[in-house]
């Protein structure tokens, strides 16, 4: 019983990430992937059904979190007035003052919009 619903959690989480964006779906898997190694390690250690929750639990945060960071850089753009908007990589946009990239608006990079700037 216990191997059937392992196997019908793993293919519902599975099944469900096809329509997550990018980041979402690496949290998700970073959360499930931290969450049953961390309930292996508490297993392990002996200390029995609390032990094992503790595990999956600090495993699950962990996974997440950094399931939540791991990933390409973002590409922002700044507009006439000022604020910076996170665009997907593929939008061109016209109007554009500057062009960034990096993982958040206070870590970024300014780089060369891939389009001209006066809209031409």
């Amino acid at each position: 019983m216990r191997t059937f619903v392992v196997v019908l959690f793993a293919a519902l989480l599975l099944s469900g990430c096809g329509s997550l964006p990018d980041q979402q779906r690496n949290t998700l898997i970073g959360t499930g992937v931290g969450a049953g190694i961390g309930a292996l390690v508490g297993s392990a250690t002996g200390g029995g059904p609390g032990a094992i929750a503790v595990g999956a639990a600090i495993g699950g945060a962990a996974g997440g979190i950094i399931g939540y960071y791991a990933g390409p850089d973002r590409c922002y753009f700044r507009n006439r007035r000022g604020e910076i908007w996170q665009v997907p990589c593929e939008d061109l946009r016209v109007r554009a003052q500057a062009c960034f990239v990096g993982r958040r608006p206070g870590g970024l990079k300014e780089v060369d919009c891939p389009w001209d700037h006066r809209g031409v």
